[in-house]
């Protein structure tokens, strides 16, 4: 038997939540190079608590202040410790942090920083970033020649990047905004900026 050949992809991971730190983990394992986009200031997803969550207007009205987490103060969850935790990363209690074994959201975010250290995951990860538009480009019998293009804005300097990937994971969610689009475009009309 001919042992398979693995071919090294350029991988854009978006999203560094719980399933996002998965999936880059997982891509490294296999050899590909992974960038991963993340929209917050830290991994953690969901589990990224922002006190902004539980302001409300006095009078009602929508704010324009869009927080990614729903996470609340006083949250714990329904589900025992040993059953969140990964196969080969155990969510054990530990001395000096919330030893219960229905936890608060912020044993779980800790577990998330925990596990992108260990794995060594952070240096992969570009926060502040948020992706704007995923564009597939290229064609061909077998998708041998297609990219991927996407479009993301840093927070701070609003510099928007375009970058040409191999492969693009989307691990944003259930909470994922219609605002980033996704089309096909031609190779002629992209521009660099």
């Amino acid at each position: 038997m001919i042992p398979e050949i693995k071919q090294s992809k350029y991988v854009c991971e978006i999203g560094a939540g719980p399933s996002g730190l998965v999936a880059a983990r997982e891509l490294r394992r296999e050899g590909h190079s992974v960038g991963v986009l993340e929209q917050n200031h830290d991994v953690g997803g969901q589990w990224l608590y922002d006190l902004r969550v539980e302001e409300e207007d006095a009078l009602g009205r929508v704010a324009p202040l869009r927080v990614h987490s729903s996470v609340y103060a006083s949250l714990r969850v329904l589900s025992p410790r040993l059953s969140m935790g990964f196969t080969d990363f155990p969510f054990l209690a530990r001395k000096g942090r919330d030893m219960r074994a229905f936890p608060g959201h912020k044993e779980i975010y800790l577990y998330l920083r925990d596990f992108c250290d260990w794995f060594g995951l952070r240096q992969l990860i570009r926060f502040n970033t948020r992706v704007e538009n995923v564009a597939m480009v290229g064609s061909g019998e077998s998708g041998n020649n297609m990219k991927w293009v996407v479009r993301s804005k840093e927070k701070k300097c609003r510099k928007v990047m375009e970058e040409i990937f191999d492969a693009v994971v989307v691990a944003t969610g259930l909470i994922l905004s219609q605002g980033c689009q996704t089309s096909k475009v031609s190779a002629n009309s992209l521009t660099e900026s």
